[in-house]
């Protein structure tokens, strides 16, 4: 809404003058005139030419305008005629009158038409939006559940492309009635070189069209802004070959030619002074966004709740054991993965490593022996071995690499009780489309890998009416080979749900899966939330909405869509019917702080947890590690009743233990190391949790009330 109206009694300022106080426009930002010579760094052809120019003064102190919009409340009819005789002064001009449809408004226009037309936001939900979810829905993309808060989102949409990133919506458009309503157009440009051999040119535009489609009276648009463009007095042809930013193979280099946007001010005066004698009241803004008004949204979004660690609870101090000096006797540079808890109390952990031979990639057995620890190297390879997985009756350790820099990515399943390594060689049935180096993968169910993919084929993406962008989930076409040989994968599903995403959400659009293991399902986690999948086709049988997962400032109580970066695996425990996704929000003090972490200074800080959503009822535990932190790694215990965050406090490794079904954290627990931390993961016998440091193994010793032994068809997960 408006919030000043500018005056238009001002009348045309002295040349070299400037207002001392800045008029206001619209959205609160003040003008004023100002010699072009104190911003010659933007305004350059017209400081050379000591010309006065139209300034912003604002919060972020003075800028030059680089294009001004002048509302006016008045017929078009009234206001063409005048605006092109107060140009006269200012030479001749090549003039355009055209009559434009509604369909192709400038994007700026567009935000506004739509922001204050609610018929015409529904017409297009109505002719695009609403078949295209019905699809969805008969695809399997989307739960019929899932169409009312898709299509609110779409009714509040402003941009001209309200279906996803790959319709183009303008053209399509021009089919609905109301937007092939016309409005007159009238431009006027005026193009002048100078200097010697004409180097210099500015382009004067004054463009005027009918914007009463927007507003609920006569009403008409006024934009003027110049380009002056000129020679680049650091360029010539030679010496630009030798420049630290010249690129051979490039198709460009420095420009020979710099341009500036500027409105110049007696061409401003004039029009707004011409402007003043209409009984309309004349608004001055930016630009045209000026006039976009608030589109309130009928659904709200899950509500954010940030419980925080409590502080009057006993405090578990850690052990820590030196992980480093086991495995070698030298000081090298120490790269740490991930961490898995054997059944028999043995650990398994894998870590970059640069020593004397060069890089490599590592895992290790640890075992106690005599009580000392000992270290077992079970594989060196060149890459790989950033994720392990341990089968969920703890007898098969997998993980993915490369032994050799010429050898193909391979799996390697490791013989807990055997203590023999198997490796097999990762094929595709759909062999063009490369090897699975780069990929997400899981144990599935059958406790076999599963690898999740986007770059599909052309064919695939030609199956899919809904977007170019599938979620591809790949499994083995047998059971695992004799050693060393060839493991065939294919294609599972094809999940048409990813090419719905990106559409009024935020952040990364990619759907990605949840550690959770059951033959019949998968979950993952996207945009609006999780999904579970039929394991079998691929469509979805549930959807979940989350609390807001990243962000800055208040959280937004219309679109809490959107997927924290840099968050371990989601992790999920079928027993205790739970799924955990990280979260990372900067939040300002609004209410949704706990008291605990309110900091003194009131400035934004990072939250970093989980939401913990019970499969059930949809309930959402939001459990905090802290604030200013990072989130790491996350672990469960064997029946899903615990879940331990592992973060980084400023400089040392910080773990918290959640009681899910309590919605509390029963213990502190300390350590004095230092460094980051990499992995957390809870024994088998639910006595112990581990960390796994830069250089350290950190161990809390967990009392019996605090105990979630595994037993058969439970064991403890983790991820990082």
């Amino acid at each position: 809404m408006i919030r000043r109206i500018v005056s238009i009694a001002v009348g045309l300022l002295a040349t070299g003058a400037m207002a001392t106080a800045p008029e206001t426009t619209v959205e609160g930002t003040g003008w004023r005139i100002e010699s072009a010579a104190a911003f010659s760094k933007y305004a350059t052809v017209a400081a050379r030419r000591k010309e006065q120019i139209l300034v912003w003064d604002g919060a972020k102190g003075v800028q030059t305008a680089r294009s001004v919009v002048l509302l006016v409340g008045a017929p078009y009819g009234e206001v063409q005629p005048i605006v092109q005789q107060a140009l006269g002064p200012f030479g001749k001009f090549t003039t355009e009158v055209r009559n434009k449809p509604l369909a192709y408004l400038p994007d700026d226009w567009n935000a506004v038409l739509l922001s204050r037309r609610a018929d015409l936001r529904n017409a297009l939900v109505e002719r695009f939006t609403l078949p295209r979810l019905q699809q969805a829905v008969a695809q399997g993309a989307l739960t019929p559940s899932e169409i009312e808060p898709w299509l609110a989102r779409a009714r509040a949409r402003l941009d001209p492309i309200p279906l996803n990133r790959d319709t183009s919506v303008p053209a399509d458009r021009y089919n609905l009635d109301p937007f092939r309503v016309i409005y007159p157009y009238w431009s006027a440009t005026q193009h002048l070189k100078y200097g010697l051999f004409g180097k210099q040119e500015s382009t004067l535009s004054i463009d005027i069209s009918d914007v009463t489609a927007m507003f609920a009276h006569p009403a008409t648009a006024v934009q003027i802004r110049r380009e002056d463009r000129y020679a680049n007095p650091n360029y010539h042809p030679l010496t630009s070959l030798f420049t630290d930013d010249f690129n051979f193979l490039s198709t460009t280099g420095p420009s020979a030619t710099l341009s500036d946007v500027i409105v110049p001010a007696p061409v401003f005066v004039a029009v707004r002074d011409a402007l003043a004698g209409l009984p309309g009241q004349v608004e001055i803004a930016r630009s045209p966004r000026a006039w976009v008004q608030p589109v309130p949204r009928t659904t709200a979004t899950p509500t954010l709740a940030l419980v925080a660690p409590a502080r009057n609870v006993p405090i578990i101090k850690a052990q820590a054991i030196r992980w480093d000096a086991l495995v070698t006797d030298q000081r090298p540079a120490l790269y740490p993965h991930d961490l898995l808890a054997l059944p028999d109390g043995d650990l398994l952990f894998s870590s970059q490593v640069l020593d004397d031979s060069g890089w490599s990639q590592r895992v290790w057995r640890l075992h106690q022996a005599n009580g000392d620890w000992k270290a077992e190297e079970i594989w060196r390879g060149e890459e790989g071995a950033g994720q392990l997985a341990l089968s969920a009756n703890g007898h098969a350790a997998w993980f993915d690499g490369a032994s050799t820099r010429q050898a193909t990515h391979e799996w390697f399943a490791y013989d807990v009780d055997a203590r023999r390594l198997t490796h097999y060689a990762m094929t595709r049935s759909d062999a063009d489309r490369g090897d699975f180096g780069s990929l997400r993968w899981e144990l599935a169910g059958d406790q076999l890998p599963a690898v999740f993919d986007h770059n599909i084929s052309l064919g695939d993406r030609q199956k899919n009416p809904l977007g170019s962008v599938l979620l591809s989930v790949l499994r083995p076409t047998a059971p695992p080979p004799s050693a060393h040989d060839a493991w065939p994968f294919g294609t599972a599903f094809l999940s048409a749900r990813q090419a719905m995403m990106g559409v009024d959400m935020e952040g990364n659009t990619l759907i990605w899966p949840v550690r959770w293991r059951d033959p019949k399902v998968f979950w993952v986690e996207d945009q609006p939330g999780i999904a579970e999948l039929d394991a079998a086709s691929g469509r979805v049988l549930r959807a979940l909405a989350l609390p807001q997962r990243f962000g800055f400032g208040a959280p937004d109580p219309d679109n809490a869509t959107g997927v924290a970066q840099g968050m371990p695996t989601p992790l999920g425990s079928p027993e205790a019917g739970w799924i955990a996704t990280g979260f990372e929000l900067r939040l300002a003090d609004d209410g949704h702080i706990p008291p605990s972490l309110v900091s003194a200074s009131n400035d934004n800080g990072s939250f970093v947890g989980m939401h913990v959503v019970n499969l059930k009822d949809g309930h959402v535990l939001s459990a905090l590690v802290g604030r200013g932190e990072d989130l790491a790694a996350a672990a469960r215990s064997a029946h899903g009743r615990f879940l331990a965050l592992g973060g980084m406090k400023p400089g040392s490794p910080h773990v918290v233990l959640w009681d899910i079904a309590q919605a509390r954290t029963p213990v502190q627990l300390e350590t004095s190391s230092r460094g980051a931390l990499h992995a957390v993961a809870f024994s088998w016998n639910g006595a112990d949790l581990w960390a796994l440091g830069d250089r350290e193994l950190l161990h809390w010793s967990l009392p019996d009330s605090l105990r979630d032994a595994a037993a058969k068809g439970s064991f403890p997960d983790q991820s990082h």
